[in-house]
């Protein structure tokens, strides 16, 4: 099926729809059409959005596949010169 018979099937579907199911496509519409640019959280009083916490964690996965992290034996280590 394609664009414009999904599109029609869809009209279809909302013209004979009930309240619970035309809530429940706004819903989905809605949180589809959010933007990756949204602030979704905060970092020392710095804003990140969706697609920077994405992107922080496609590194840090690459990171980990590269061998490049710390152990907690190599922390506890490091940590215990700590004054």
């Amino acid at each position: 099926m394609g664009t414009l018979e999904l599109r029609k099937s869809i009209n279809n579907f909302i013209e004979i729809a009930d309240e619970r199911f035309l809530r429940m496509v706004y819903s989905l519409a809605n949180e589809y059409t959010k933007s990756d640019n949204e602030q979704i959280a905060y970092r020392a009083g710095k804003a990140i959005t969706k697609s920077q916490l994405y992107q922080e964690l496609k590194e840090a996965e690459q990171e980990i596949e590269n061998g490049d992290y710390m152990t907690i034996e190599d922390f506890e280590k490091e940590s215990s010169q700590w004054k």
